[in-house]
């Protein structure tokens, strides 16, 4: 007989973007009463169901699907099964969303078509994103996850127009790649580029890709493994390895070697 999930809940809020709290929690029993949020409140079904009464009607989230609910609006959670639901939620302040959708808005907030958003493309990027934002990661890749899920969120899904722009700027990522060559064993933050470019955080990420192929947190990641491996050849150990490479521990240096190489450092140490 399978055993029956257990109820828990944790929550904390990203050390890089300290305006986005988040939330993993699995529940059977327990059923939130009405309430509403300050933030948008986005979040991922990873088991079961999830039912919400909102807007006078009993809706039903099913496993593999999103739950997006616009600030303000009163809604409740219970358990859409008898097994009840696993999720993760992201509770986003509404500057945040402005920052990373590159917006200057005056008139209201940018809200979602909600509340059940079926797109198995934007659930993995967000499932990955809040993964991300629970482990030890380097600053541009939460920065750059963030960014690039909200920006997609937002333009498959949102109700007002997305005014990012989508202009391509060459110079800006030969400076921003620069940069990194030059200062790769840092935690640099996505908005230290944005400052060196004059760039939005979706502008840079965007002429970025379009001129090296991938995003500018894959590549401060290839250039530490990189230089990781040539200090695996010259005899350092995994440890002091990953200390010099700015990693955060020997696990992350692990978990990224591997991505690269297929093998774990310690592997490849015993293989040279």
């Amino acid at each position: 007989m399978t055993p029956q999930p257990r109820e828990f809940s944790k929550i904390w809020r990203s050390h890089t973007q300290p305006e986005l709290e988040l939330l993993k929690a699995s529940f059977r029993q327990f059923s939130f009463n009405k309430h509403w949020h300050e933030e948008l409140a986005v979040g991922v079904i990873e088991r079961g169901a999830e039912g919400l009464n909102y807007r006078g009607s009993n809706i039903l989230v099913p496993q593999h699907q999103i739950v997006a609910i616009n600030p303000g609006e009163v809604h409740t959670g219970y358990a859409g099964t008898e097994n009840g639901w696993q999720y993760r939620m992201f509770y986003f302040d509404t500057k945040l969303v402005t920052r990373c959708l590159d917006e200057q808005r005056t008139n209201g907030t940018p809200t979602l078509t909600g509340p059940i958003i079926d797109d198995p493309h934007l659930f993995t990027q967000l499932l990955t994103l809040h993964q991300t934002l629970e482990l030890n990661s380097l600053d541009m890749t939460q920065d750059s996850l963030l960014t690039l899920a909200l920006q997609n969120l937002f333009k498959r899904h949102g109700q007002s127009s997305q005014s990012a722009l989508e202009k391509v700027d060459q110079k800006a990522a030969i400076l921003s790649r620069d940069y990194l060559q030059a200062n790769w064993q840092e935690n640099i933050g996505l908005d230290k580029l944005c400052h060196l470019t004059g760039l939005g955080r979706f502008q840079l990420i965007r002429s970025f890709k379009r001129q090296y192929g991938i995003a500018p947190h894959q590549y401060l990641l290839l250039l530490k493994v990189q230089h990781a491996r040539h200090l695996l050849q010259s005899g350092s150990s995994c440890v002091d390895t990953a200390l010099h490479c700015g990693f955060f521990d020997q696990s992350h240096l692990n978990r990224n070697f591997k991505n690269v190489f297929g093998v774990s450092p310690g592997r490849y140490i015993r293989a040279i």
